[in-house]
């Protein structure tokens, strides 16, 4: 008996790797998959969201199919879990000093669980089973982070890396998008996430929108909830946020004050 051909799907975080692997589908330049999965943390840049407004209409006029879930549970801080906190907060022992980290949890909870009960439920409809090899799974790795790269912890799904077949970095992804006249994402993260680089606060800083004050609430809400670990930050400088983050703006409000 031959067995049906596996459910196909791109994991679309709608950052430079992935959008580049849609667009190279939608311009032939790849295979199709059956779906383009996109899980919605909800916490995502104002910037994500804006330029997924504009391109996902793009790939749905080429004919692909675009998919967003979510999580039912998506706060930082889950009260029924005696405070647990899912991101991968910084911590700082208060007696010894000893800096650490928490273990992450918000990417299982809020992207791979979402997508695998939206694959297990498109099996069911098809009348199979999660079996081995029924689904493979599309991820933006570019050659760049061939580190990042691992099998599935499932066995229904085989993990597949076009990028990397292709030998294509992400400056190559992003000048085959400029090469075919199409935007480059900005990159894709939670507004609060501790493995930021200290540009992207500043940046968020100076820009002082919802990006940067969401960022400033989850981290103050996370302070207290592990007291035997310390007090928890989002920025490597185990401080608050506020005063952690920089920018030469703050030189000049300081010197506003003064004259005032």
């Amino acid at each position: 008996m031959k067995m049906p051909e596996p459910l196909r799907f791109l994991s679309l975080g709608w950052g430079v790797q992935s959008f580049t692997i849609a667009a190279m589908m939608a311009l032939d330049e790849l295979p199709r998959v059956d779906y383009l999965i996109h899980a919605d943390t909800t916490h995502e840049q104002q910037g994500t969201y804006a330029f997924r407004s504009r391109w996902e209409p793009w790939l749905r006029e080429y004919g692909l199919n675009v998919v967003t879930v979510a999580g039912s549970r998506l706060e930082v801080v889950r009260q029924d879990w005696s405070d647990s906190v899912l991101i991968p907060a910084l911590t700082l022992e208060a007696r010894t000093g000893k800096r650490g980290q928490l273990m992450r949890q918000c990417t299982h909870d809020w992207k791979i669980m979402p997508m695998r009960r939206f694959l297990r439920a498109e099996l069911a409809r098809r009348g199979q089973k999660p079996r081995p090899g029924a689904v493979e799974s599309w991820l933006g790795i570019s050659l760049d982070e061939v580190g990042r790269m691992k099998d599935s912890d499932v066995t229904y799904i085989a993990n597949v890396y076009p990028l990397v077949d292709r030998r294509i970095t992400r400056v190559g992804c992003v000048a085959w998008l400029e090469a075919h006249g199409l935007e480059v994402p900005p990159k894709s993260s939670c507004t609060f996430c501790p493995y930021s680089s200290l540009a992207s606060w500043r940046e968020r800083k100076r820009e002082g929108g919802p990006d940067w004050q969401e960022a400033l609430a989850v981290d103050q809400a996370i302070r207290g909830k592990r007291p035997q670990h310390g007090p928890l930050f989002v920025h490597p400088a185990r401080r608050p946020l506020e005063e952690a983050v920089a920018i030469p703006e703050d030189q000049g409000a300081q010197q506003l004050a003064l004259m005032d």
